[in-house]
């Protein structure tokens, strides 16, 4: 019973330190965008001689596990891919260095399925091919989703303010006046344009020479009232005009109404005259023929 006391006392004093095991992990972001590329290395505390990287995605269950195996060969001197998933094989690197304990892999091109679990399971190297070693692994969890963009939308508020103005008496007359002003300055502008034409109407002799007309009588400007009241003489004139010849329109066209009207008439009265003269004739040969009858037979 001693002797088994002591030996599991030895054992328990054994430095557990020296059991292989992963004793660190890296990973180059936390979160990613498709398209980026993703590098992921476990490091153990001795030499290893398979590393196991497997992946899922819960979000992902169609995309079912997909790993790739790297091996240490003592014959080719380094690392290599044994084997790896048909999704990953074109985008995926070794990486990491092995001297140090490392085993590394780079995903390019990031898809959104690449995010989830990536479990890291490395073997120890033992020597001959029927001895295996331990194995430990780690999980490390990448994320990958697009980036949301957040707009903000600014919003202006535009008040308007309205003023009130009461009109008075004094505002009424002073826009008057304004209104008369006006009147008699555009009064003064057209009469001095009208002095400038009858001065423009002045003939120039086609000779070329200089035949300037004195008048020694002052030029009278035409009056504004007198302009208007020949305009308006000339506005009547044509006026009457206008109503003459529509008055004898109407008259010609009165007239022939009652000239037809009255053909009209007398071709009825020539009608009635010519069937009175025929019946008159009827009668006429009918007493004629009466009479001559009488003549031939006498008796009767």
């Amino acid at each position: 019973m001693i002797p088994l006391l002591i030996t599991i006392y030895v054992l328990s004093q054994i430095d557990l330190s020296n059991t292989f095991r992963i004793v660190s992990y890296t990973q180059n972001e936390q979160s990613f965008v498709p398209g980026q590329t993703l590098s992921l290395t476990c490091k153990s505390n001795s030499a290893w001689e398979f590393c196991l990287w497997k992946h899922t995605n819960s979000d992902y269950k169609e995309v079912g596990v997909r790993d790739c195996l790297m091996e240490w060969k003592r014959a080719k001197g380094g690392v290599s891919v044994e084997k790896c998933h048909a999704e990953l094989t074109d985008r995926v690197s070794i990486s990491g260095d092995y001297d140090n304990q490392e085993c590394g892999l780079t995903i390019t091109g990031l898809e959104v399925e690449d995010g989830g679990s990536w479990e890291c399971e490395m073997e120890e190297y033992k020597f001959g091919d029927w001895a295996s070693g331990s194995k430990h692994s780690q999980n490390i969890s990448v994320s990958v989703e697009y980036k949301t963009t957040t707009t903000t939308l600014k919003t202006t508020t535009k008040t308007e303010t309205t003023e009130k103005y009461e009109v008075t008496e004094d505002d009424v007359a002073g826009d008057k006046i304004d209104e008369e002003t006006e009147a008699n300055d555009s009064s003064d502008d057209e009469a001095e344009v009208y002095i400038e034409d009858r001065i423009d109407d002045i003939a120039v002799p086609a000779n070329g020479t200089d035949q300037t007309v004195v008048y020694d009588d002052d030029i009278e400007a035409l009056p504004i009232e007198d302009k208007e009241a020949a305009e308006g003489s000339s506005t009547g004139l044509i006026i009457g005009v206008l109503v003459t010849i529509s008055a004898l329109v109407v008259a010609a066209i009165v007239s022939g109404v009652f000239w037809k009207k009255k053909r009209r008439s007398l071709g009825v009265v020539a009608l009635h005259k010519n069937k009175d003269d025929c019946l008159a004739a009827n009668a006429f040969l009918e007493e004629a023929e009466y009479h001559i009858s009488i003549i031939k037979d006498p008796e009767n």
